[in-house]
Parts: structure tokens; C-alpha cells; sequence
């Protein structure tokens, strides 16, 4: 199993204490997988006038913008200071959020994206927000989001990661996000739950035999990397994934994700989008390499 290197972690932050637990998470992950990884904070901002603006208006304005862009440069350069240490990189782009962070991570090669997420109502369903859902869908590499808990304010400092659990089905995106697991936690020390949810419709199987598959199909690298658990669930993926997460006390889910194409949008697969919007604990998405 190859070790896992984290050399760049981009964590876009608007100063909210949400965002800051983020950060907080991020500068963890970074002094655990290579004390030389380096943490850029990215803050984005359009910095525009608004569109109703005659031109002589936004003429006045543009020193006004360029004061507010200066501001924000040093504002986030104490705060990073603050939260994440002296080695933190302090960035400002004037784009929208969701625009700046993808183009961010392509050009600085970012080895991975952490960032917190809002929830906010929907009808039915618990929806991400919207920054947070454009980023998951267009991401080429690994994201994870820290949402607020239910009740109460986010923790400014994120919990020791004990236990991290990662649902398998047997692909090859499943093998590279179990590889990703195993490396997270070995980093911390933590447990690794490796779980595969057998759903309505696939063969029926010995509960024994369905767990000695589990069993043979992971590497041993992993087995060898930290203590490993298997388990074998039977019911909807999503479901079982989050209650398992719960009553196990899960610090951590890493799972492969696939972005699929619906009516010429990119779209997650149900189980991601469920598991990320509902999971008790930060989620980390594995996309295809």
C-alpha cells in the first residue's frame, strides 16, 4: 500500500466559526500526513459593484473596493496566522467562492479540499449549500466537508479522529478510497471500519461468506497499516452507511464518489449525495484519479 502524501491542502474560509473549524481540521490533516504540507486559506470574493451601478458610480466605488480588498488580504492573513499557524498561505480571489476554489485547486495543485458547509432546509431533504454542492460536483480531487452540527455553534477545534469508516463495493474507486482510509488512519492511530452494504436486488449470500469476500478483496497493505474491522450490512447503501457512522461513533467516512451526467449538468451519485448531506461527521469524497 503507498503511503498517502498530502503536500497541499486548500481550505476556503469567510471567517465564520464553521469555517474555522474547517480550517482548524485542515491543519490537522496537514501536520499529520507530511509535516511539510502547506495549507493555503482561500477567501473569495467578487469584490464587484452592484449591477444596478451607473458607470460614474462605479468609478467612486473603485477606490472603495480596492480599500476592501487590502482589508481582506490582511484580515485573512492574521486569521490564518491565528488558526492555522505561521506556515498557513493567505489567499484572496476575486471570483465567486465556488469558481475560486476549483480554479484555485487546479492551479495550485492541491492534493485535497476541506471546507465547512451550511445546511439549509429543503421541502423534503436536507440540502448542502450551494457553494459546497458546485464544488463536489465539479471536483477532480478529494473533498471533504465538515458540516454544522444540528444544534448549537461548530467547535472551533475538530475532535480527535478515532475511528474512520469506509463503505466498499468491491470497485476500483472503492479500492483507491479504502487505500485513502487506511493512510488517514494510520496517520491518527484511528480504527478503520471497512463496511460493504449488500442492497435489495444483489444475490443473497451468506452472511460468513459475504464477510470472507470482504475479507479476501482487501489489500493487505491495509490490514498490515492500522487495526481494521470488516463488516457486512445488508439494506440501502446511504442508510446503513449513516447509521453505522452513528452508533459506532465514527470520527471520520471516506467513500468514493463518481460525478455522472444528467441533462448536460454533472451530477453525484444518490449514495454520495445522501451520505455528505446527512452523515454525523465530516465526509471525505475519493473522485477517480
Amino acid at each position: 500500500m503507498s503511503a498517502l502524501r498530502v503536500r497541499r491542502i486548500l481550505c476556503p474560509t469567510d471567517f465564520s466559526p464553521l469555517a474555522t473549524a474547517a480550517v482548524r481540521y485542515a491543519a490537522g490533516l496537514a501536520g499529520c500526513s507530511d509535516p511539510a504540507s502547506q495549507l493555503l486559506l482561500l477567501y473569495a470574493d467578487p469584490f464587484e459593484p452592484p449591477p444596478y451601478f451607473t458607470s460614474g458610480e462605479e468609478e467612486g466605488m473603485a477606490a472603495s473596493l480596492d480599500q476592501h480588498r487590502r482589508a481582506a488580504k490582511a484580515q485573512l492573513t492574521a486569521y490564518a496566522r491565528e488558526n492555522a499557524g505561521k506556515g498557513a498561505e493567505a489567499l484572496v480571489a476575486e471570483a465567486h467562492p465556488a469558481a475560486a476554489i476549483l480554479q484555485t485547486a487546479r492551479e495550485r495543485d492541491a492534493d485535497l479540499i476541506v471546507m465547512g458547509t451550511y445546511g439549509r432546509s429543503g421541502v423534503s431533504r436536507f440540502l448542502l449549500g450551494s457553494v459546497a454542492e458546485r464544488v463536489l460536483a465539479e471536483a477532480d480531487r478529494p473533498v471533504l466537508t465538515v458540516r454544522a452540527p444540528k444544534e448549537g455553534r461548530p467547535k472551533r477545534t475538530p475532535p480527535a479522529v478515532r475511528r474512520v469508516l469506509c463503505p466498499v463495493n468491491y470497485t476500483e474507486l472503492a479500492h483507491r478510497a479504502l487505500i485513502y482510509a487506511a493512510s488517514l488512519a494510520a496517520c491518527f492511530g484511528a480504527e478503520l471500519y471497512a463496511v460493504h452494504v449488500v442492497e435489495a436486488g444483489e444475490p443473497a449470500a451468506d452472511a460468513r461468506e459475504e464477510t470472507a469476500c470482504l475479507c479476501a478483496w482487501v489489500p493487505e497493505g491495509v490490514r498490515s497499516a492500522c487495526s481494521l474491522k470488516e463488516i457486512v450490512r445488508s439494506g440501502e447503501a446511504a442508510a446503513e452507511i449513516i447509521d453505522l457512522a452513528g452508533t459506532s461513533g465514527c470520527d471520520l467516512i471516506v467513500l468514493g464518489g463518481q460525478h455522472k451526467t444528467f441533462s448536460d449538468t454533472t451530477v453525484l451519485g444518490s449514495t454520495v449525495v445522501k451520505v455528505t448531506r446527512h452523515a454525523p461527521c465530516p465526509v471525505l469524497t475519493v473522485f477517480e484519479a
